[in-house]
């Protein structure tokens, strides 16, 4: 018998190589947010509204007596208003902001469809009227069932403000708050949502979300549940907005600004 070894066999051929992707392709992103980052988002919401509000109760800016007594905070200097509001943008603005960075395709436009185009204006505006709409209806009947008007959640508004102090508010209130509502309700809350339980239930859980973080207690339940319920449905119009739009936050960020002005122009009506 013969010990010898046979030769080697001959080393395989390369594998021919991959043809071009075509011109325009762009891999599917990795997106890794999702629901858990509504909760974060929240806490710093939580967590920077309560920083602000110590720090306003601390240095006398907000009468603790009169939170005790009432629930009620009070006029609040405009400069407390816009340092209040901030706080609550911590979350609204700056978890997204986180998200994208780091779980995300680094661009608000791209993930949350912060954008907006000169026919979001118009939706907008329409969206803008068919809310305050809602609203009216939900005032009639309240007033129908209980002989009083509406509650609302603006008591920390100044009265009478001068002039310069509602150009103040209403670009604290009806421009900077809706941009930063929009992007994490609209923006993140309904995608994260949607994604894992279908748009719908995005829709209507969102909306619910967004209505419910405007409780109010200062007039009792009955009332915080009345504004809830109403600002859900402020939501839930908002939401069909950007559903319509393909998912472009413009529509409902003019909307969301439609009735946050007509909230800024009833201190100076009433």
């Amino acid at each position: 018998m013969s010990d010898a070894v046979p030769p080697p066999l001959p080393p395989l051929p390369p594998p021919p190589p991959l043809p071009p992707a075509p011109e325009g392709y762009a891999p599917t992103p990795v997106i890794r947010w999702g629901v858990g980052d509504i909760f974060w988002g929240l806490m710093l919401y939580a967590v920077g509204g309560t920083a602000v509000a110590v720090a306003l109760l601390v240095t006398g800016v907000i009468d603790a007596d009169t939170v005790a007594q009432d629930g009620k905070l009070g006029d609040l200097p405009i400069w407390a208003i816009g340092v209040s509001l901030a706080g609550g943008w911590l979350g609204f603005v700056g978890w997204p902001i986180v998200a994208t960075l780091r779980k995300g395709q680094r661009s608000l436009k791209l993930d949350f469809g912060l954008a907006i185009e000169w026919i979001d204006v118009a939706w907008g505006l329409l969206g803008g009227v068919v809310a305050l709409a809602v609203a009216a209806m939900g005032g009639l009947v309240w007033k129908a069932v209980t002989g009083e008007d509406s509650p609302g959640n603006g008591e920390f508004l100044p009265d009478n403000p001068a002039v310069w102090q509602g150009i103040v508010l209403w670009v604290l209130i009806a421009v900077l708050t809706p941009i930063a509502e929009e992007l994490f309700f609209r923006g993140l809350a309904l995608r994260a949502i949607g994604r894992r339980w279908g748009l719908n239930v995005g829709i209507v859980a969102s909306s619910l979300l967004f209505g419910t973080l405007h409780f109010d207690s200062a007039g009792g339940p009955v009332h915080g549940l009345f504004i809830v319920g109403v600002t859900a449905a402020y939501g839930a119009v908002f939401a069909v907005l950007v559903r319509r739009a393909g998912g472009r936050l413009g529509p409902s960020i003019v909307a969301h600004s439609v009735v946050n002005t007509a909230g800024v122009l009833s201190l100076f009506l009433t």
